[in-house]
C-alpha cells in the first residue's frame, strides 16, 4: 500500500486531536491534520481524497493529501440541484422586489 496516490473517503475526524482515517478498499488508513492542505479548510466526513501512503510503525500513515472532486452520479444530481435551487431563489427575488 505505498509509494503509489491511493484514493479514499474521510471515514472520520476529530478536529480537537487533529487526527481521523481514511477509509479504503485496503482498509482504513490513519491521517494528521499536518498532512492535509490547511488552505482547504478541515476534513469532512465522506469527502474524497488521494493520498500516499508511508510506514508508520507496523501501519501505515496518509502523507500528501488532496482533495478529490466527486464525479458520483449522486454528487452530479446534488450539485444540479443546489445551482437549480441557487437560480429559482435568484428569479423569485426579482418578483418580489
Amino acid at each position: 500500500m505505498k509509494d503509489e496516490v491511493h484514493q479514499g473517503k474521510i471515514k472520520q475526524y476529530d478536529s480537537a486531536k487533529g487526527f481521523g482515517f481514511i477509509g479504503t478498499a485496503e482498509g482504513d488508513i490513519f491521517f494528521h491534520i499536518s498532512d492535509f492542505p490547511a488552505a482547504e479548510g478541515e476534513p469532512k466526513r465522506n469527502e474524497r481524497v488521494q493520498f500516499i501512503a508511508v510506514e508508520n510503525g507496523d501501519k501505515f500513515k496518509a502523507v500528501k493529501i488532496a482533495r478529490v472532486e466527486d464525479k458520483s452520479a449522486k454528487a452530479k444530481k446534488t450539485k444540479i440541484a443546489t445551482h437549480n435551487k441557487s437560480i429559482t431563489t435568484s428569479l423569485l427575488s426579482n418578483f418580489r422586489k
